[in-house]
């Protein structure tokens, strides 16, 4: 055991440059392995960026279509509630009765109130209300594709269903015009 600590101790400065020279190797090797693992974090993060900015620009175009989806719908009410609104009066004439188009314009799909209310709340619930408006006037309409008036016997029907289906019709009116000035107003925020 004592030449083994002799011969350690006569070869100390080629045993030190050997594990010097193999300390260098193994911290190469694990500055190699660092390096690669931060290219990998940074291909990492790039590709997290890449994906937020794809997610953030498709939730900007959601908001688009949505925007667009909700002005369409109440541009689309306001122009019908503004023709059916000069046509009520033709329902107490019988003659006019006939000439009325079908009503299924005055529904309109509830999919343009949730797209309004991913956008504000007070105004998907006011065009509600003007949907539902809408949807009490063609009921008052309605009423009176069947009834007969022959010798102007139910004229009082008609005349109130006209005077509803008005009413409604500028209660919903009403309700748009705030919807679409809220829309406007508020244009660069969305």
């Amino acid at each position: 055991m004592n030449h083994a600590f002799c011969w350690i101790n006569q070869n100390a400065a080629g045993l030190t440059a050997i594990f010097t020279f193999l300390y260098l190797i193994a911290t190469i090797l694990i500055f190699n392995e660092a390096r690669k693992s931060a290219d990998a974090a940074t291909k990492a993060a790039k590709a997290a960026s890449d994906s937020a900015d794809l997610m953030r620009q498709q939730i900007e175009d959601q908001a688009t279509l949505r925007k667009t989806a909700v002005h369409t719908g109440v541009d689309e009410a306001l122009k019908t509630t503004g023709d059916w609104r000069g046509k009520t009066g033709d329902l107490a004439n019988m003659n006019n009765l006939k000439s009325l188009p079908p009503t299924d314009n005055l529904i309109l799909p509830r999919t343009v109130v949730e797209s309004a209310a991913l956008i504000d709340v007070q105004m998907a619930m006011k065009l509600s209300a003007a949907l539902n408006e809408m949807g009490r006037a063609r009921d008052s309409i309605e009423s009176t594709r069947n009834v007969d008036n022959k010798g102007g016997m139910n004229i009082g029907h008609f005349q109130r269903a006209g005077a509803e289906a008005a009413m409604h019709l500028a209660a919903a009116a009403e309700r748009l015009q705030e919807v679409s000035l809220f829309l406007g107003k508020n244009a660069s925020k969305y």
